[in-house]
């Protein structure tokens, strides 16, 4: 049996008082009717159960007392009675929600503007009147007694109302909710909220206050676009699923990884040494290998790297792999992807103002180009930008000393670290990115309509599907959208020793070029694959830049439930 803990008013008082002080330090935004909030917070201590009561208690002292009561949502209530001439006074109904606003007239009317916390936007009137709970309550009810009651409500407060659905007196004739007693408690606010929040390092200090001040529609939208993935990928008969994120071995990616230890394994360092996973990829396509021919996984994934306005170390992506795929099916898939989310995100109600600005803004570019990425190829791109007379589509790019030689002068010195001059090492993966970002990322993806750059280097693809026509190239592509990559995908390598030697060439480059994020040799991976593995084609979604370009934010941690990990440390 638990022990029940017993809370001295003193203590309760002291942790009241605490906890505004607290707030203050953080320099929250402190509306001016604190005093008021502490005076009804020693009305609050002197009777916890009555401001915090069970809802046990409260759906059955509703049922007993009042046969017949049909509990609403305020979404349903409105829906039911949007068409109402007069007060339904035969219907009693039951709502819970939060206070947004109150306003008073006179001592014998007090008007209440109701919301639930997932519908901020959606307000129902309360119309608590004296002279209608006065009619209905057994019990004698003084104006004093009403008063000091109503008196007591706060913004903030959730609260559990009864009474019929009827129409205000004003010109609006607005559809309200006529209470025929007083309004109960179900949690108080001891805490008053500020009328405003737009200053940036309070709202990502203190989440829980912006999303009472500002709402919360950035999550609904990013759960909506979460949704509308899964609704895609099950549509195709994709299989969802979910993978190790920790693991003896992290690979998958270009990526540092986190380490940890289990503790309870420490006699075994093979075991007890583990680190967060930087990508799911290794583990879904081991899946593909034991008999399933399409899998996807949305969750985390954690790299070891800094803190930017794109960049967390702990963020949410989307990868898939199906069996039979090529690099044309993956693009065309991309394709459809952009427009199933863009068309329905644009349908439903959920969006306005910016978000819906940027998603019909994208819908007119892609609808115009019917609905098809542009398309950029890697080395012929490469080529014509640099113009040296160098052809690098028939370049020996493993050779990172003539490939670096080759670049003019004036673009080596805008690209590269000044430490290039003596005794710099530096690999023909890191060359080719570099060269990437500055020739053809800079110059043919910053518009707004999605663009592909295809056929990366070999080098540069470890995991991928070499060109057996042209194997210094491979099958593969990233997407871009004003100058953001959001998609990295690929016909996978699928021959365990092609895989094998390039992972070969990653160690090299790992020890000979300090590129400590070159992918480490995963022998069991390749030992799955001799089982056989069929042609797969897989693809990568960074879910979260994809809700900062659909809700139009300049900054990931805008469309982080608490924000990047420096936030998250001060809440």
């Amino acid at each position: 049996m638990l022990k029940k803990t017993v809370v001295s008013k003193y203590t309760a008082s002291y942790t009241i008082k605490r906890l505004l002080s607290n707030n203050a330090s953080k320099k929250i935004i402190i509306d001016p009717s604190t005093v008021e909030f502490t005076k009804r917070n020693d009305s609050i201590l002197k009777n916890l159960n009555l401001f915090y009561p069970s809802m046990t208690d409260i759906n059955n002292n509703t049922n007993n007392s009042n046969i017949g009561i049909k509990a609403k949502s305020i979404n349903q209530f409105q829906l039911d009675y949007s068409n109402i001439n007069e007060d339904s006074t035969n219907d009693i109904v039951s709502i819970n929600g939060r206070i947004k606003n109150i306003r008073y007239s006179g001592k014998k009317i007090c008007f209440i503007d109701l919301y639930d916390s997932n519908r901020n936007d959606q307000v129902l009137q309360l119309i608590i009147n004296f002279n209608i709970i006065s009619k209905f309550n057994q019990n004698n009810l003084t104006n004093e007694i009403f008063t000091k009651n109503i008196n007591l409500y706060k913004v903030g407060d959730y609260i559990h109302s009864i009474g019929y659905p009827g129409l205000s007196q004003s010109h609006q004739k607005n559809l309200s909710l006529k209470c025929n007693q007083l309004p109960k408690f179900l949690s108080t606010a001891q805490l008053p909220l500020p009328p405003k929040l737009a200053d940036h390092n309070k709202i990502k200090n203190n989440r829980v206050v912006d999303y009472q001040v500002n709402g919360v529609s950035s999550l609904i939208l990013r759960s909506f676009i979460i949704k509308q993935i899964r609704s895609f990928l099950d549509i195709q008969n994709f299989i969802e699923v979910e993978t190790p994120i920790l693991s003896n071995k992290s690979n998958g990616a270009h990526a540092t990884p986190f380490e940890t230890k289990l503790s309870s394994m420490k006699h075994d360092p093979l075991q007890s040494n583990l680190f967060l996973r930087i990508s799911p990829e290794l583990w879904l396509k081991r899946l593909i290998v034991s008999g399933l021919d399409r899998v996807y996984e949305i969750g985390k994934v954690f790299r070891n790297e800094g803190i930017d306005q794109t960049h967390n170390p702990e963020f949410t992506t989307l990868e898939f792999y199906q069996s039979y795929a090529s690099l044309e099916d993956l693009i065309n898939q991309s394709q459809d992807l952009f427009k199933f989310i863009l068309l329905n995100l644009n349908d439903s109600k959920l969006i306005h103002g910016d978000a819906k600005e940027v998603t019909s803004k994208l819908i007119n570019e892609l609808s115009n180009n019917n609905w098809k990425f542009n398309r950029v190829d890697f080395l012929p791109t490469l080529t014509k930008e640099i113009n040296n007379g160098i052809d690098y589509t028939k370049f020996d790019l493993n050779d990172s000393i003539s490939l670096l030689n080759s670049i003019p002068s004036d673009a080596r010195n805008k690209i590269l670290p000044a430490s290039s001059e003596e005794g710099f090492k530096i690999s023909s993966q890191q060359i080719l990115d570099k060269l990437s970002s500055y020739y053809i990322e800079s110059r043919y993806c910053n518009s707004l309509l999605p663009t592909l750059i295809y056929h990366h280097p070999t080098v540069m693809s470890p995991l991928a599907k070499s060109n057996p026509a042209n194997p210094i190239i491979s099958k593969r592509f990233e997407l871009y959208i004003n100058g953001k990559e959001y998609i990295n995908a690929y016909e996978e390598e699928n021959c365990p020793q092609e895989q094998e030697q390039k992972f070969l060439n990653q160690k090299f480059v790992n020890e000979n070029f300090n590129d400590t994020e070159a992918l480490s040799i995963d022998s069991q991976y390749i030992e799955a694959m001799k089982w056989g593995m069929p042609p797969i084609g897989g693809l990568g979604l960074g879910i979260d830049r994809l809700c900062m370009l659909l809700l139009n934010k300049q900054r990931i941690d805008e469309v982080l439930s608490f924000g990047c990990i420096d936030a998250v440390n001060r809440q």
